[in-house]
């Protein structure tokens, strides 16, 4: 089966800070995970489906087209949320390490974890306008009602990402 991704690499390296001597099997499952995981709950399965259908069938157009370049900067900005524990700590034989380089200082974890912040509060902000986006083009994509209780939802009613419930889509009827 064909991998679709709805942003590429560079796009991500063009709107981000991303070094462009990182390696891009760093950046490739991070964009499959903002995708896969992130986008997936704003879309919700059928609509994304949908979309990597026609990018498979090369006919994707109109209001599909426009959502895919809505979806840019969120999935750009999420995967730099979701890449920088793979860049920062590595897993091998011996256990979690970082890398020390004598002209590098690596950052702290603290540091770390609000650099993510920043980046997830873009994130957040992106995901609220691609869902006002969506809501206000609903009648173009029929997908958004057709999942069955087996697939995902769309969740177009909340975009935070904070450890607090704030009500999401189970706030919400249809």
């Amino acid at each position: 089966m064909t991998e679709i991704l709805l942003t590429s690499e560079s796009f991500v390296r063009s709107v981000t800070n991303v070094s462009d001597n990182l390696a891009g099997k760093y950046i490739l499952p991070s964009i499959r995970e903002a995708q896969e995981q992130g986008l997936k709950g704003i879309l919700g399965d059928c609509l994304l489906s949908k979309v990597k259908q026609l990018i498979i069938s090369n006919a994707l157009d109109g209001k599909y087209k426009e959502l895919v370049d809505h979806c840019q900067y969120y999935l750009a900005y999420a995967a730099i949320v979701e890449v920088t524990n793979k860049v920062s700590f590595k897993i091998g034989n011996f256990g979690v390490a970082k890398s020390q380089d004598e002209n590098l200082q690596v950052a702290s974890y603290d540091e770390i974890v609000k650099m993510q912040y920043y980046y997830q509060t873009k994130v957040d902000a992106y995901c609220l306008e691609l869902q006002t986006w969506i809501l206000d083009n609903k009648e173009s994509f029929p997908e958004l009602n057709e999942c069955h209780c087996r697939k995902l939802s769309s969740n177009l009613h909340s975009a935070a990402s904070c450890g607090i419930f704030l009500g999401g889509a189970r706030g919400k009827r249809r």
